[in-house]
This record gives structure tokens, C-alpha cells and sequence, in this order.
């Protein structure tokens, strides 16, 4: 099987693929150095699934300092805030958590029960890759004893702490055209592509 080693998903493939499950409401699995967790961003929370991490173990939902604040939530990671989830809580609720336009609707989402002590590191990445795809930087958290075999009984993308930061975009240029505009005659529009796997770029040249 070695001839079709290249066919392997590259690191920079395998997070912007786990960027893409999050922005479809699939589930990851983060690894690291302290163990593993499930992962999903806030903003793809579902009943089914939200049932399903729970019974995973403690689930958590990772805010960042900023949206904590609002929240009136204790944030002792510094620059994160680890809250409980409730028992009780819905899909809504953890949307509403994430969202700042929800603040209206759900006025009274407390008390909160925030976590204090031990790694949140795994938190960090899942909030990180909720950001990078372009979701509200908001994630649910659940631990897992042995990411690599839960990963593989359900399919689901893995990446490590170590392997995201191994990942750099760069951009390349794809295309570019003449596009004339009212100020500028002679302007073009080019088109960039970052290696990782995000949106393209677009750049409006004038001169």
C-alpha cells in the first residue's frame, strides 16, 4: 500500500476538513498531550447531538473572555471561560450562550457553574477552530478517554493540538481580471486562495 501513501490527507487537509465538519453541526475529535475530547461549535447544536455529548461525560461550553464578560461569566482561564452545561439546558440555550443576538430573547440563562482548575487547552482549539471557521467562537466540550478509537467507531475527523499548530496559510494568487470602475479605468480584481482551506481573498487594484 505504500504507492498510495500520498493519498493520505496532509495536516493542513485534515484541520481544514474538521473546520468544515463544524460549519456543517458534525462533531470532531481534539487530542492532546492531557487527552481528548469531543467537540462541536455552539452554533450547530442539535437535540440529538447535544444528548449524545452529554453522555460522553462533564460537557462544557468553551466562551471567550469577551462574550464571558457579557454573560457576567467568570472566565479563570484568562482568556477563556469554561461553563458547565446544564442538565436541563436545550439547544437553544447553548445557541443563545454563543450568540449575541439571542441576548433579547433569552434574558435569564444563569446561574452558571463555571469550571476552575486543570487543562483547557482542548477547549482553547475547539473555540480556535470554530473562529477559523467562521462560526461564533463558541464550542461545546466533552472528554474522551481514547480520542484515536473514538475517532475511528464513528468516523468522525480527528486532529491534534500538535497538529494545529503545524498549519500556516499562505496565499496564492488563482486569478485576476481587468475591471474597470467608475474612479478607475485601469483597476483589476485578483483572486486569492489560502492553503488551508478557508475563503478565498479578493483584492481590488487601482492603479
Amino acid at each position: 500500500m505504500s504507492q498510495f501513501r500520498a493519498l493520505i490527507p496532509t495536516v493542513t487537509e485534515r484541520v481544514a476538513r474538521a473546520r468544515a465538519d463544524l460549519r456543517m453541526g458534525a462533531v470532531v475529535v481534539l487530542a492532546g498531550p492531557s487527552g481528548g475530547a469531543l467537540a462541536q461549535a455552539a452554533e450547530g447544536a442539535v437535540p440529538e447531538r447535544l444528548e449524545a455529548l452529554r453522555a460522553a461525560g462533564p460537557l462544557d461550553l468553551a466562551l471567550t473572555r469577551w462574550r464571558a464578560e457579557t454573560l457576567k461569566v467568570r472566565a479563570y482561564d484568562g482568556d477563556l471561560a469554561r461553563v458547565a452545561v446544564p442538565g436541563d439546558a436545550d439547544a437553544g440555550w447553548v445557541r443563545a450562550m454563543a450568540d449575541p443576538s439571542e441576548d433579547m430573547a433569552w434574558p435569564m440563562k444563569g446561574p452558571f457553574l463555571e469550571r476552575r482548575g486543570g487543562e483547557a487547552d482542548l477547549h482553547r482549539a475547539a473555540v480556535r477552530l470554530a473562529k477559523q471557521a467562521h462560526l461564533l467562537p463558541a464550542a461545546l466540550v466533552a472528554p474522551v478517554a481514547d480520542p484515536q478509537a473514538m475517532a475511528a467507531e464513528l468516523g468522525l475527523t480527528l486532529v491534534t493540538l500538535e497538529q494545529m499548530a503545524q498549519v500556516e496559510s499562505t496565499l496564492r494568487e488563482v486569478s485576476s481580471a481587468r475591471v474597470p470602475l467608475a474612479s478607475a479605468a485601469k483597476s483589476r480584481v485578483r483572486v486569492f486562495r489560502p492553503s488551508d482551506g478557508g475563503e478565498e481573498h479578493y483584492a481590488v487594484v487601482v492603479g
